[in-house]
């Protein structure tokens, strides 16, 4: 009996141990688990620093809401001819054409040559359109814009913000600047913009893009609607970010001689289709006028450097002209600069100035005896720096003043008294580009034998240099590439080129086949409608 009991209460007091060790185990468990478990507290306050951030995107957000309805889309449709007379193929052409096609366009087919089915045909003359961006000055309908946006053209279209349409009229223009003026007839009064000064504007300063990047969409202008998503955002603006680089920068124009001068560089985001928008400050006002970028990507897309006219005192003056429709008038001298670089300070000994280079007979500078290598230093008693700083201060001085130049001739100080002339292109320009550069904006030069070799081909004229606001970098060609034919035309040398291009009128529909450099093969490049 005794015995059983003692078995009894060890079993009890086994079972009672194994108990507490479970007990003890899912404590330690549970325990590690809540240990484990993250602690939830309240998110960290945030720094004092980012009040600067967020009052900066206030501002932003304000910037937007302030401009954006003053930036319009434009659409410029250009002029065309009439009718041109389809060329019949030439002999040796069906053999180009892809096998199925050879049974009705080759040799004895029913379409054939010599068949009384291949007549000349006429072509229409299919209109360009260009696209754009603009800015209302002027809550009667007066909006700012490029003027290569708008062109020759025979029709212009303006869409505001909300989708609401009007034909423009171009009231004015100005190739010197690149600026025009459209003129609107709204139904209500227009938001307009303000103006800035961009005289006042330093490298570092937030620079704010707004406009119509790659166009709307549709197939017209640059493709199938690149930056419009869909049809109710068609016609919203897009705004982007950046500083501004530098100041002063000069990007060559269409002009020979005339460079587009004082321009506002900037890396906010300026792509086709931006030009004619506005570049506004912190404050909403309008400092520039997007004109143009440079880029060396495959597409022309945007790489952070962008050109922007200036909005400043003398260029208020010049829309303010063009408002009224009138004619922007200016002084010149018929001179040709260059800047003082450091063999002409040393042979010539000057420290400051500019250089003139030629002096255009009977000019102004020639009759009152400005010579060739004179070195101007003083303009109207104001010392001259620089070019640009010269030009704009004859372009600013009326017709006809007297004023008084200083300037070094063979080391000499001397000064001369010059009646300012007016502004006449024949005059003022340089002598005309050959047809390629006026025409294509190409510059050429023969094909090398090495190159002819590499490439498999028996002729041609090489790409030298490609202006980036023409119609052959519009078109896609690159440095380098090769021209073969023109218009069905063969190129075998400089000579074919010239003549060619000669016989091209504006508003001429170009087809170049030309090998291309970056893919070993020989493909088509199309210009819609010449410019020049």
């Amino acid at each position: 009996m005794i015995e059983n009991l003692g078995k009894e209460r060890s079993t009890r007091y086994r079972r009672l141990w194994a108990v507490l060790v479970v007990v003890a185990l899912v404590t330690l468990a549970v325990s590690v688990t809540w240990l484990a478990k993250p602690t939830v507290s309240a998110a960290p306050a945030a720094p004092p620093e980012t009040a600067t951030l967020e009052a900066m995107q206030t501002a932003l957000v304000w910037v937007a809401g302030v401009v954006e309805p003053s930036v319009v889309f434009i659409e410029a449709e250009q002029r065309v001819g009439p009718e041109e007379v389809e060329e019949e193929r030439e002999e040796g052409d069906e053999e180009a054409l892809p096998d199925p096609w050879r049974r009705f366009f080759g040799p004895g087919s029913p379409f054939g040559p010599g068949s009384p089915f291949q007549m000349p045909r006429p072509r229409p003359r299919v209109p360009s359109v260009g696209q754009g961006s603009g800015v209302i000055i002027d809550r009667d309908g007066y909006i700012l814009t490029n003027n290569h946006v708008v062109g020759d053209s025979g029709k212009v279209t303006v869409y505001l913000k909300d989708g609401e349409s009007y034909p423009a009229r171009v009231v004015g223009v100005d190739r010197l600047t690149d600026f025009a003026v459209l003129k609107v007839d709204p139904k209500r009064p227009l938001a307009a913009a303000r103006f800035g000064d961009a005289d006042r504007v330093k490298p570092g300063m937030l620079a704010i893009a707004i406009g119509y990047p790659f166009g709307a969409t549709g197939a017209s202008g640059y493709g199938g609607g690149g930056g419009r998503f869909d049809e109710p955002q068609r016609y919203e603006p897009t705004l982007t970010l950046g500083v501004i680089s530098a100041t002063n920068r000069q990007i060559q124009s269409e002009i020979p001689g005339r460079p587009f001068r004082d321009l506002i560089q900037t890396d906010a985001p300026i792509n086709p289709g931006n030009s004619g928008g506005p570049l506004v400050n912190i404050r909403g006002e309008v400092i520039g006028v997007n004109q143009a970028i440079f880029t060396a990507a495959p597409f022309g897309g945007n790489i952070g450097v962008g050109f922007a006219l200036p909005i400043n005192e003398r260029t208020r003056e010049i829309i303010e002209t063009l408002k009224s429709g009138g004619t922007v008038v200016r002084g010149q001298l018929g001179v040709q600069i260059k800047p003082l670089t450091p063999a002409v300070k040393e042979i010539y000994g000057a420290e400051t100035g500019v250089f003139v280079d030629t002096v255009q007979p009977d000019s102004a500078a020639a009759r009152a005896g400005i010579e060739a290598e004179d070195i101007i230093t003083t303009y109207d008693g104001k010392a001259v720096t620089s070019p640009d700083q010269f030009v704009n201060m004859v372009q600013g001085t009326k017709p006809d003043t007297a004023v008084e130049i200083g300037l070094l001739r063979s080391g000499k100080p001397t000064v001369l008294k010059v009646t300012v002339g007016a502004y006449v292109p024949e005059v003022a320009e340089r002598k005309p580009a050959p047809p390629e550069r006026k025409r294509l904006g190409l510059s050429v030069e023969p094909l090398s034998e090495e190159l002819a070799r590499a490439a498999g081909l028996s002729g041609g004229v090489q790409v030298r240099e490609v202006d980036p606001m023409l119609d052959g970098a519009r078109a896609g060609l690159k440095p380098g590439d090769v021209i073969v034919r023109i218009n069905r035309e063969s190129i075998k040398s400089l000579a074919d080129y010239d003549r060619v291009v000669a016989n091209l009128q504006k508003g001429d529909a170009v087809v170049i086949r030309a090998w291309a450099r970056r893919s070993g093969a020989v493909t088509t490049y199309e210009i819609d409608s010449l410019s020049e």
